[in-house]
Formats: structure tokens, C-alpha cells, sequence
């Protein structure tokens, strides 16, 4: 469930998420899907360690080389519908990526 964080003057500052299921694809040679995101799911937080990745999201996505490039080492946040997923790649010439993805509730 998200949260609104209050600051000490009272003011809403932004609003929070409560990390939720992650999921992760390694090494991603082809365009690899995670499952479904839930039901709940809003947001959705992406870290990638090693080499860069291109992702796309959506109800059945599928990732190419010319899909949303991601640099390794970089964490980003999406929004998302319940439902849809996730697909990743490794850019051409990557090492052995890894995708982490954190549904954020």
C-alpha cells in the first residue's frame, strides 16, 4: 500500500512505497519476461548491476536492442498497471547483466 509522508511542519512531502515481490533476469541474451506484476501494482523499481539492458513494459512486452536502454549500475522507477510485465535485453556486446525488479506497493 502507498503512504504519504508527512514532514515535521506537517506537509505532505511526496509519496512513499512499500517495497513488495522482486523478481530479477539474468543475462538476458533473447528478450526475457518477468511474471505478471500484481494486482496492487503501481509502480515499479528497476536496478540493473553489470552491463546495460533495453526493457520495455507493458501487457505483453517484448525487448529489443532498439527498446528504452537502461545503463548498468542505475536504478529507475515506472509506472505500471497491474497486470502487465516487464522484458529485458542485454545490449549488444553487454557482459552478463542483471535486472532487478522491485514492485513497489
Amino acid at each position: 500500500m502507498s503512504r504519504q509522508f508527512i514532514d515535521d511542519n506537517g506537509h505532505i512531502a511526496s509519496r512513499v512505497f512499500q517495497p513488495s515481490l522482486s523478481q530479477a533476469i539474468s543475462n538476458p541474451a533473447s528478450s526475457t519476461q518477468t511474471a505478471a506484476f500484481g494486482a496492487t501494482t503501481t509502480v515499479i523499481r528497476v536496478a540493473t548491476t553489470g552491463d546495460h539492458v533495453h526493457i520495455e513494459i507493458g501487457a505483453n512486452p517484448t525487448a529489443s536492442v532498439s527498446s528504452m536502454m537502461v545503463p548498468g549500475g542505475v536504478m529507475e522507477y515506472f509506472a505500471v498497471k497491474p497486470g502487465w510485465k516487464l522484458a529485458a535485453i542485454k545490449g549488444s556486446g553487454a557482459g552478463s547483466p542483471v535486472v532487478s525488479i522491485t514492485e513497489m506497493v
